[in-house]
């Protein structure tokens, strides 16, 4: 039913911007006969509106058209509503034979071949025009020749800019839904980027829930009081129901990570998500940031969403660092065998003495400052564990306190080129 409502509404619409369109006009031979441009605009919407039905849309047209160019008559006292009606009624018999020949040759399935459909066109132009001349009592003073050599030269020029406008059309149509469509891969690339960055968070949590109950069985077989032992045997089986639910947790994304298709993207395609995202962020947080990308290579990899967590990663801590305006550059090249990229920013900096703690799980300095809750600190650790050990590279970092600070990495070609896992121990023991 709604459905239905739809479609009416969409040929209502179809009627009265045709209808309006059809009052731009010329009167090539100073009769009442009328050339529009309305036709054009016609033929597009039918075209573009492939769910409502040809035939009770154009006639519909017609009947308003007419009714239109009656009552303005009329209004402009032209004459009588049956001096009116005498005068416009052909231009029903016009979109009568319109909508026809439209159904019988099936222009609509001619649009992917453009001289069929200029053909098509053309013919539900002219001939319906020929009709209304016949039905016209007033050509009898006109030279029908030239009447009709107008009306073919006017109708080859008119369907000429009908399909022109058509083609137009449907390719801004379609290159706006290529730019949602990009725009939704690249927002679940990023999705599950920032997936595979809280797995490995649940991950570590999983590990710790697991030590934490193994040391609370330790200690309840070192307990003697009954009491006690209880309470402390309840407390490991609780903790032992957490670690299932965090299990079937990282089982369902990792289920979910498994079965999305192996895809390879451009290096170049990596850092144009990355900066995009990242001017978004940068605005969202209402600070004026320059980013500079200079990419002086290209290759395709499986492991763009590590890469892409990787750059998100350092490239959201640079921007946390610059209080309202600043600068971020991020350089990616060849050197040797490696992938060589650099991170940065003119921000506040990394105190010294904090240099050796940034890759350790959980510590930040970074806060929410409406609530005052820490960050997980558990981003840059991410980065080192896929730097070192899923991509087998490097990462270092130097910083000057309230002036800047850069992060370069380097990982192998030959680990970036190939698809590969990243095992649950090497993230656990955090071995490098």
């Amino acid at each position: 039913m709604n459905e239905r409502l739809r479609n009416i509404e969409k040929i209502l619409l179809v009627a009265i911007f045709t209808t309006f369109m059809g009052q731009i006009y010329v009167t090539p031979f100073g009769t009442s006969f009328r050339l529009t441009i309305a036709v054009m605009v016609l033929n597009v919407l039918m075209l573009t509106f492939l769910e409502i039905k040809p035939i009770p849309t154009i006639n519909l047209v017609g009947i308003m058209m007419f009714s239109v160019r009656s009552i303005v008559y009329v209004y402009n006292q032209n004459g009588t509503i049956l001096e009116a009606f005498s005068v416009y009624y052909p231009v029903i018999f016009f979109y009568l034979f319109y909508s026809f020949f439209f159904v019988v040759l099936n222009v609509r399935t001619l649009i992917k071949t453009p001289v069929s459909l200029f053909l098509g066109i053309w013919i539900c132009d002219t001939i319906p025009n020929f009709v209304e001349i016949m039905v016209r009592g007033d050509w009898q003073g006109v030279n029908l020749e030239e009447a009709i050599y107008v009306i073919i030269l006017i109708g080859l020029v008119r369907t000429l800019m009908t399909v022109i406008l058509i083609y137009l059309t449907r390719y801004y149509y379609s290159f706006v839904k290529e730019r949602e469509h990009h725009q939704k891969f690249v927002e679940k690339i990023i999705l599950m980027s920032n997936l595979k960055t809280e797995l490995f968070f649940l991950r570590k949590s999983k590990n710790d829930i697991e030590k934490a109950m193994q040391r609370s069985y330790e200690v309840y077989e070192q307990l003697n009081e009954t009491l006690l032992k209880d309470s402390m045997l309840t407390v490991a089986k609780d903790i032992h129901e957490i670690k299932k639910d965090y299990s079937r947790v990282i089982s369902g994304i990792e289920k979910s990570i498994e079965e999305t298709p192996i895809y390879l993207m451009h290096f170049k395609e990596i850092m144009k998500i990355v900066k995009d995202a990242n001017e978004k962020n940068a605005q969202s947080k209402d600070k004026s940031i320059r980013f500079q990308f200079s990419v002086n290579c290209d290759f395709k990899t499986p492991e763009f969403y590590a890469l892409i967590s990787i750059l998100n990663n350092l490239i959201t801590n640079a921007i946390d660092a610059i209080q309202t305006s600043g600068e971020i550059v991020v350089i990616g090249d060849f050197q040797s065998e490696n992938l060589h990229l650099s991170i940065s920013d003119n921000g506040t900096g990394i105190d010294e003495f904090d240099m050796e703690l940034i890759f350790e799980p959980g510590f930040s300095t970074k806060f929410n400052e409406n609530n005052g809750i820490m960050a997980s600190g558990i981003g840059l650790t991410h980065v080192k564990q896929l730097v070192r050990s899923f991509f087998g590279g490097d990462i270092k970092v130097e910083s000057k306190k309230g002036e800047w600070t850069r992060f370069e990495l380097w990982m192998p070609l030959s680990k970036l080129l190939e698809p590969h896992e990243f095992k649950t121990e090497t993230i656990m023991t955090g071995e490098v």
